[in-house]
């Protein structure tokens, strides 16, 4: 009899062995290939620190990037559709993304607001009538460009500034140098690797005299039936900003770029972001200075 419970006992501790090996996290990958861009490192490797942080209590994990779209809005879909095993998608927080119950999110910000520091790609051409814009009223005679599906869509319209969405992201670069578009605003830490990545745009640039400044948390969206997953690295972001990690690996891929938007030499411009009415204020605790050093 003793020998059977044991032999029941390895067979159980092997099938829970190998469901914490199968456990599966998807993740986004790039959409632009053999670039100079980490926009995705960073997610990536986030995921493998909660990943990792969380394997004493919940063992071994896999992660698999899935094939790259153009558009963000095709990302939610593949999540509401649970097209990919735990699927975790980093979004800027809007209360709609969870109305139908078929998308959840995990309320600790993963990249510490940074992204609610925007500093403008522009041509060539206005860049020095740039200088003279002072407020949100001197921004609103010149057009900004965004991302199908962007969060910042909706804050930019809603401080009555005008948006053109573009799907096609180089397309956008491209656009802005031509002069069809005036603005292209991004995180103050993606302006040093993009401005390198599209060098070869000879008439685009960057403003170097303002910041426009909101509060952006962006979380890790799942699915909804995903609960252990979400669990998990919650569980493992916790530990990753008590421990000193996260800000370690947020440092590491951002600090240089932020270093380089020089955003203390620049006239700070708020805006309002009414798609936080909701949002208990929590995910400020997670929020990282960037002009600490």
């Amino acid at each position: 009899m003793r020998n059977i419970f044991l032999s029941l006992g390895l067979i159980v501790a092997s099938q829970i062995a190998v469901a914490a090996s199968d456990f599966v996290v998807s993740y986004r990958t790039p959409v632009i290939r053999n670039t100079t861009s980490t926009y995705h490192d960073y997610y990536t490797e986030l995921l493998k620190l909660t990943l990792e942080k969380t394997r004493p209590t919940y063992g071994d994990y896999k992660m698999k990037g899935v094939p790259p779209s153009t558009s963000l809005l095709r990302s939610l879909s593949d999540a509401v559709a649970n097209t990919y095993p735990n699927l975790a998608i980093e979004v800027g927080y809007e209360e709609k993304l969870t109305d139908s119950g078929m998308l959840t999110y995990i309320n600790i910000p993963i990249d510490g607001g940074i992204f609610g520091y925007r500093v403008c790609f522009t041509n060539a051409a206005i860049k020095e009538q740039l200088k003279k814009v002072n407020s949100v009223n001197d921004l609103r005679k010149y057009t900004i460009a965004q991302g199908v599906g962007w969060v910042d869509t909706e804050i930019l319209r809603a401080n009555g500034l005008t948006v053109v969405e573009i799907s096609n992201f180089e397309g956008i670069f491209k656009m802005v140098a031509a002069g069809r578009i005036d603005l292209f605003c991004r995180g103050a830490n993606q302006l040093q690797p993009e401005a390198e990545q599209f060098k070869s745009l000879t008439k685009l640039t960057y403003d170097e005299s303002f910041v426009l400044v909101y509060p952006l948390p962006r979380f890790f969206y799942l699915n909804a039936k995903n609960t252990l997953a979400k669990e998990r690295i919650q569980a493992g972001l916790q530990i990753a900003f008590k421990d000193g990690s996260l800000k370690a690996l947020w440092n590491k891929h951002y600090q240089a770029g932020i270093e380089f938007s020089k955003l203390n030499q620049r006239k700070h411009i708020y805006l309002e972001n009414p798609l936080l009415k909701n949002l208990p204020p929590d995910y400020k605790q997670y929020f990282i200075d960037p002009s600490a050093k």
